[in-house]
């Protein structure tokens, strides 16, 4: 079903072309404005269809018609539950649990979190095409962005999104860190070898991951962790590489974290999620409820 967005321009957004507005502003590729130029209706102005060329003037009301493929026939449904933390015509946030994977690869096909959203849109008899906006690990738990359009998913892009995304991580680890808060910015490449491993290094991509101590155990912490960038892994092997492994993290761990009770998988969980939806630039701020490991760990 095709989606109309309406924008009123406003002074600061005027002697500007129709085609600036859609590149600058909204973030459009030029393969996406070609598909509206060439739509019936795809691009108006006060009701008149215009050139892309058309110089805007403020009380200018922009009207496009986004067409979208039905839903992910590639996609088989799960008929599964999913926890919804929030939902608008553009965004949908599912607080994911440990041990799924958020989107189907390799011999994953019909198993995975996009499978069950995509028979959440199946039953509502809605036809829509999901992408994912960042992904979790398998063991991972917490909040995960689902674009509901593609010029949605384009405005969460990195380039697009500016300052206005964050994530939130709990994260438990073995021992202490020295200070109570800390950063660590260690670039990261692909191990030699191992595909699926990850590794500090000089040479690698940049990194960055800030942390703060939440709670102290007898042999390990609960930290509150933050990333400027997306890399895979990175909190583990941060953590890792600084001597404070995550508990259960049977790849980057040590014999000794390993040895200690209470996750049999990584303690990982996406906890806090901030954006500005794609469209009204309104600031949403989600929180993805503790797993039962983490609520049984903490407990104790």
């Amino acid at each position: 079903m095709p989606k109309t967005l309406t924008f009123h321009i406003h002074k600061n957004e005027e002697n500007q072309s129709v085609h600036q507005f859609l590149r600058e502003h909204l973030g459009f590729s030029k393969s996406q404005i070609r598909s509206l130029k060439f739509r019936e209706n795809g691009i108006t102005v006060n009701n008149s269809r215009c050139r892309i060329n058309y110089m805007l003037t403020s009380g200018d009301i922009l009207k496009l018609i986004l067409e979208e493929k039905t839903s992910d026939s590639h996609i088989v449904p799960l008929f599964q539950p999913i926890s919804v933390l929030y939902e608008d015509d553009d965004v949908l946030v599912v607080n994911k649990s440990a041990g799924i994977l958020v989107h189907p690869v390799g011999g994953h096909y019909k198993d995975t979190l996009s499978n069950m959203v995509s028979a959440y849109y199946q039953k509502q008899n809605q036809n829509i095409t999901i992408r994912p906006v960042g992904r979790l690990d398998k063991d991972t738990s917490g909040a995960v962005i689902f674009a509901k359009n593609k010029i949605a998913a384009a405005r969460f892009s990195q380039k697009n999104c500016g300052s206005g995304f964050e994530k939130e991580y709990l994260a438990i680890v073995s021992g202490v860190p020295g200070n109570p808060k800390g950063e660590v910015c260690s670039p990261l490449s692909r191990c030699p070898g191992k595909p699926l491993k990850m590794q500090a290094d000089p040479n690698g991509k940049s990194a960055f991951t800030s942390y703060k101590i939440e709670k102290v155990f007898s042999s390990s912490s609960l930290l509150r962790v933050k990333i400027a960038t997306g890399r895979t892994h990175q909190i583990r092997v941060h953590m890792a590489s600084i001597g404070h492994p995550l508990l259960g993290d049977r790849l980057y761990g040590t014999e000794e974290s390993l040895s200690l009770e209470g996750f049999s998988r990584t303690a990982l969980h996406a906890a806090c999620i901030q954006f500005k939806q794609p469209f009204s630039g309104q600031t949403i701020r989600i929180e993805a409820p503790l797993p039962e490991d983490f609520k049984a760990y903490l407990s104790n």
